[in-house]
């Protein structure tokens, strides 16, 4: 079987969730427990839809496609016209940082291309520019749902990802977005790209711009009271995380392929912590790994972009593909939804798999 047939299996599962209005099940954010929106996981369904009409060019896919984009611009989903409304915990921001964000203009810019309607590409761009960019630091700031300024984002996957999706939205290197990532890529060459010895990347950024945030990091990791647990924490979190920032440094590989980065000793150090035993066993029963974050399609798709194209890396794709698939996918049902706490979250990153070629899997 073909992953396209996957693809349209999947899809057409899908195609039975959705709502009138155009959305699909909420989550609630995998193992952190923060009940969701539909915003998110509509997003991520959007990008499957789209897949499965390109792949297909039937109007199923394509009808439901336009009803989760135009969802998107609703004001139940932008409620007070500045970002998303992604989740309702009240004790933590209801944009879900950069992340929450990044989601949504992914699938808006993929919509605005196959779809042929500007007008998502323009809604991208809007709430992208919203956010106010640090070019000393390097760093975007969070923005409230009304539209006012939080703390810089110090996890360093929603930084990547929120950089990826505006190359996505413009990449040329005098504009004002491109100027952002490209400058984005420069600081986190030099600094905001951390990774152990081993090469696994650090969650945290610690080149903060405040010396507050980068002395309770290292007092968190580091100081001799901290039990065990607590490191191991951070550890299997960053573990669980390193294929989701692999997949994201992958999107702008694509993009943005003439920076220095590519050639940096970071880049070398991170793709190989794939093949570490660490990251090897450290995915097993990480509630971070196969069951929110999936690492298999994640570590797919970046081989397909970092490595040179041969019968090897095939290999090793098709291989990765299948552990993702046989640890939640669904047969019957045709989801990613078994050894998952979150099914609904998990089936909808299913897109994940969207990037990677037709490959028999």
């Amino acid at each position: 079987m073909y992953l396209s047939d996957i693809i349209l299996q999947s899809a057409r599962s899908g195609l039975a969730l959705q709502s009138d209005r155009g959305t699909f099940p909420p989550g609630h954010n995998g193992p952190y427990y923060d009940k969701e929106t539909p915003v998110r996981n509509t997003s991520h369904w959007l990008i499957t839809m789209l897949k499965a009409y390109k792949l297909s060019g039937k109007n199923l896919f394509k009808n439901s496609a336009y009803k989760a984009a135009e969802y998107l611009t609703t004001s139940e989903a932008r409620p007070m016209k500045a970002t998303f409304l992604s989740r309702l915990n009240p004790e933590k921001d209801f944009c879900n940082g950069l992340i929450g964000q990044a989601w949504v203009i992914e699938a808006l810019i993929l919509a605005s291309q196959i779809l042929e309607d500007y007008r998502y590409k323009k809604l991208a761009k809007t709430v992208f520019l919203t956010h106010p960019f640090n070019y000393e630091i390097g760093l975007w700031r969070i923005v409230n749902i009304d539209g006012s300024y939080r703390s810089y984002d110090m996890t360093f996957n929603h930084q990547l990802w929120f950089a990826a999706v505006g190359g996505m939205i413009d990449s040329k290197p005098d504009s004002r977005i491109g100027k952002r990532v490209i400058r984005f890529l420069d600081c986190a060459q030099k600094n905001h790209l951390m990774a152990s010895r081993s090469g696994r990347i650090q969650h945290a950024i610690v080149d903060s711009p405040t010396r507050k945030v980068l002395r309770n990091y290292f007092n968190f990791i580091f100081h001799p009271l901290k039990s065990k647990t607590q490191k191991t924490e951070i550890i299997q979190k960053e573990i669980g995380y390193h294929a989701f920032n692999l997949y994201a440094f992958a999107i702008l590989k694509e993009i943005f392929t003439e920076h220095s980065i590519w050639k940096a000793k970071k880049i070398f150090s991170i793709l190989e912590y794939i093949n570490n035993i660490e990251f090897k066993k450290g995915i097993e029963n990480n509630r971070f790994a196969y069951p929110y974050n999936p690492p298999g399609f994640e570590v797919g798709y970046s081989l397909q972009v970092f490595k040179n194209k041969n019968a090897d890396i095939e290999k090793d794709i098709r291989w990765w593909v299948k552990q993702q698939l046989i640890s939640t996918y669904d047969e019957e049902k045709k989801l990613l939804k078994i050894n998952t706490e979150d099914s609904n979250t998990l089936s909808a990153r299913f897109y994940e798999v969207t990037r990677i070629h037709n490959i028999l899997v």
